[in-house]
């Protein structure tokens, strides 16, 4: 009863593993499709006159029907939002031209270092990469630091959720046209 059975295991496993979530959306930043992802938001804008019309906003009745107002809001005006997110981000730029200074001089250094060779030689010191790319990631962040970033990230993220938030809580979502897709950001598989 007991027979020797040979099974052939020869070959080669290619396991490829799925990037997912962030990973999968820093894939495609690193790709050149982050402007594309931008634009593709971008072109589900919706007319101004519609966001900014006085007479759709009210008070919502209950707390239940503020939070399905609220999400609803978000999700149909999200490229509207995310104009006014670059606005105010443009905004602060033009007025604090030291820290629009700062980002020029971090986006050319990562860019000649991108472009540079794989080991720089500073004295008797080698340094590989990954230890060019530290160095470039302190230098740009004390001259964030010194350009007042941090100030101007905090206003520029407080600002746009309390119009975001304001905006999404009193316009009437009532007066939106019917949702045509259940769940538009669930991804099909």
């Amino acid at each position: 009863m007991a027979e020797n059975v040979n099974i052939d295991l020869s070959g080669e496993i290619n396991a490829t593993t799925e990037k997912r979530g962030l990973q999968k959306l820093l894939q495609h930043v690193r790709s050149g499709a982050g402007p594309a992802l931008v634009m593709g938001v971008l072109s589900s804008r919706r007319a101004w006159t519609q966001f900014v019309a006085t007479e759709n906003f009210k008070v919502p009745p209950s707390i239940p029907r503020l939070s399905r107002r609220f999400y609803r809001n978000v999700e149909y005006f999200q490229a509207n939002y995310l104009i006014i997110f670059l606005g105010l981000f443009a905004y602060c730029l033009i007025t604090s031209p030291l820290l629009l200074i700062a980002m020029v001089a971090s986006f050319f250094g990562y860019k000649k270092l991108t472009s540079g060779p794989n080991t720089w030689k500073i004295g008797g010191w080698e340094l590989s990469k990954t230890q060019q790319y530290a160095v470039a990631a302190a230098g740009s962040m004390a001259l964030c630091w010194l350009a007042g970033a941090g100030a101007v990230l905090f206003w520029v993220l407080g600002a746009t959720v309390t119009v975001v938030a304001l905006h999404a809580s009193f316009f009437d979502a009532e007066t939106l046209p019917a949702p045509t897709d259940q769940f538009p950001m669930v991804e099909q598989v």
